[in-house]
């Protein structure tokens, strides 16, 4: 597997489980131990924790094969600009342009980064 392609699932599977981690807990008011129940119980929340899961698991496979200087901040980039843009388009969150230019700024400095 190439490190574009590790980037990409850890990139996903990271957007993927943190969105849905957000989407469990968005209508928790406050933390109890019924809450608690109650959210670990839901499937979104039980699936957004196994694509954290597999997204952790993607970073072990990568990192016994690339050096962790170029690997780690593909793999922190690519998934703070997929969360920022599936937070926007899946769950209504603010896209500000200073945030939408940090995104392009983090896949450029990728670019970089893996040269």
């Amino acid at each position: 597997m190439t490190a574009a392609a590790y980037v990409v699932a850890s990139a996903l599977f990271t957007t993927g489980g943190v969105l849905l981690l957000r989407s469990a807990l968005m209508d928790v008011e406050e933390l109890s131990p019924s809450s608690v129940r109650d959210v670990l119980l839901e499937p979104g929340f039980v699936v957004g924790f196994v694509l954290y899961v597999l997204s952790f698991l993607t970073w072990l496979l990568a990192l016994r094969r690339y050096e962790a200087t170029a690997i780690f901040p593909a793999f922190v980039g690519a998934g703070y600009a997929g969360v920022v843009l599936g937070g926007y388009f899946l769950l209504g969150e603010s896209l500000t342009a200073s945030k939408a230019i940090g995104v392009v700024v983090i896949l450029v400095g990728i670019g970089l980064v893996a040269r």
